[in-house]
C-alpha cells in the first residue's frame, strides 16, 4: 500500500467528525468516489456522531487524548462532537490516524453494549440561548428505504441544522452516497454534507449555515449519483 493509501486509510474517523478542513473534505470525498474499501469504513463509522453523543465527555475525550483540564460534569453532548474533533485534528497532524480512528470506534462500541436497544434519547438541557425554530420529519418523494428528520436551531446568532436518519432494510441491495441540501427561500440551493448509506445504519448530521430561520424553506437528502430528491421537509 502507498502511503497515499496508508493516509486515506486514516481519513474515515476525522471525515465522520469534522474534523477536516474543506480542501481536505473534498480531496477525501473525491478519493471515496472510486474507493468502495474507504466507502465501507465511512459506512461502518456513520452511526458514530449519535452514539458519541450518549458517551460521557470524559470518556470520550479520555479516548483521543488525556483533556488539558478535567470536564465539567455539566457539559452537554452537544459540545462533545466539536472538542472530540478539534483533539481529533490535533492528534492526525501530530501522527497517524489509526490508533485514533480505533479509539473512537471503541467509544461507539462501548455506548452500543452499554445500550443494546436505542428507542429514544433523553433530551439534555440545552444553553437558554438555543432554540429549536421547527422540528419536522422528512417526506419521502419516491419510495426508498431511508427515513430521516431534521431541526432547524438558533444558537448565539447562528442558525444550525441537525439531521438524523436511519437507513432500513431492503429488498434492494443499495450504498449509496448520500447529499444533505438547504433550500433557500429566494431559491438558492447550499449543500451542507455528503455522506455513504447503506442498509441498517443511522446517522445524525449538525452543520451551521449562514441564513436566518426564516430564510429556508426546506430541507431535503438527494442521491448524490443522480441528484434525484429522495426525501423532503418543508419549514
Amino acid at each position: 500500500m502507498t502511503d497515499i493509501a496508508d493516509d486515506y486509510s486514516t481519513w474515515d474517523a476525522p471525515y465522520i467528525l469534522g474534523s477536516l478542513s474543506r480542501i481536505e473534505r473534498r480531496e477525501y470525498e473525491e478519493h471515496l468516489d472510486g474507493c468502495p474499501v474507504c466507502r465501507a469504513a465511512v459506512a461502518d463509522l456513520a452511526g458514530l456522531p449519535g452514539l458519541l453523543s450518549m458517551v460521557d465527555p470524559n470518556t470520550a475525550l479520555a479516548m483521543i487524548e488525556p483533556p488539558e483540564k478535567p470536564v465539567a460534569e455539566a457539559d452537554p453532548p452537544a459540545q462533545l462532537l466539536p472538542r472530540l474533533a478539534d483533539a481529533a485534528e490535533r492528534r492526525r497532524r501530530r501522527s497517524r490516524w489509526a490508533a485514533v480512528g480505533a479509539a473512537v470506534a471503541a467509544a461507539a462500541a462501548a455506548v452500543a453494549i452499554a445500550v443494546p436497544v436505542v428507542t429514544s434519547v433523553t433530551a439534555v438541557d440545552k444553553p437558554s440561548s438555543e432554540q429549536v425554530v421547527a422540528e419536522r420529519s422528512m417526506e419521502a418523494i419516491t419510495p426508498n428505504p431511508v427515513t430521516a428528520s431534521f431541526k432547524v436551531v438558533q444558537a448565539d446568532g447562528k442558525t444550525r441544522i441537525v439531521m438524523t436518519c436511519s437507513y432500513g432494510p431492503s429488498d434492494q441491495k443499495y450504498n449509496w452516497d448520500l447529499d444533505l441540501y438547504v433550500i433557500g427561500t429566494d431559491g438558492s440551493q447550499a449543500k451542507l454534507d455528503r455522506w455513504p448509506a447503506g442498509p441498517g445504519t443511522e446517522l445524525t448530521i449538525d452543520r451551521t449555515l449562514d441564513k436566518t430561520p426564516d430564510q429556508i424553506q426546506a430541507v431535503q437528502i438527494r442521491k448524490a449519483s443522480t441528484g434525484e430528491t429522495l426525501l423532503s421537509g418543508t419549514v
